[in-house]
């Protein structure tokens, strides 16, 4: 009985040292595809998680791209609100100046009229329109009106006066009428506000040569 157990075991031994380490045929296939699976799916897995990890990134990088935005969007406001008080303070100030040389136009223009006339030359007209103005008046010396033209020109105050016409009155008492266009520049008359006009040259006296 024992003897039949040991040669039993001696051939299963030598059995198992005939059989192949590797397998072989179907079961190799079997293992490749499975392997084959293991590899793919790890493919996938890591795929799958690395654009996981992108899009997580992308929507991180979106959230702190809109965030920025509305924080600049805040300060444009800001910004714009100060722009916007800015300019109403700048109209403000405009409207105040436009005032004052509005106030201060009529004044000064009246002002350097009668500073530069000469003796025997009286306005008896004056019609303005904007900074366009018509004089009109007389005068017993035509040289006298000659002279206020000049006084005129040399005001900063005006632009260069047009002379219109001068003529006898039909009274034939010696008085002479005239007529003149001059241009007011009320922007030269708030700036020299406080400064002295030329001093008007004096009117020769009637009766001598030329009169």
């Amino acid at each position: 009985m024992i003897r039949i157990n040991l040669l039993t075991e001696a051939k299963a031994a030598a059995a198992r040292k005939k059989a192949p380490l590797l397998p072989t045929g179907a079961k190799l296939n079997n293992l490749l595809f499975i392997a084959g699976l293991v590899v793919g799916l790890a493919y996938l897995g890591i795929m799958g998680f690395a654009r996981m990890s992108a899009r997580r990134q992308l929507n991180e990088e979106i959230t702190k791209a809109k965030l920025e935005a509305e924080r600049l969007r805040s300060i444009i406001d800001e910004v714009k609100g100060y722009e916007d008080k800015k300019k109403n303070l700048e109209d403000k100030i405009n409207l105040i100046n436009q005032l004052k040389t509005n106030q201060k136009g009529p004044v000064r223009l009246m002002d350097e009229i009668s500073k530069a006339l000469p003796d025997l030359v009286w306005l008896t007209g004056l019609e303005v329109s904007g900074n366009q103005i018509v004089m009109r008046g007389k005068t017993l010396a035509p040289t006298a009106v000659a002279t206020y033209l000049e006084n005129l020109k040399r005001s900063p105050f005006f632009a260069e006066p047009v002379f219109r016409s001068l003529g006898q009155d039909g009274g034939g008492q010696g008085v002479y009428s005239w007529e003149m266009n001059l241009t007011f520049k009320p922007a030269a008359a708030l700036a020299a506000v406080g400064a002295t006009a030329p001093e008007p040259t004096p009117a020769p006296k009637p009766g001598r040569k030329g009169a």
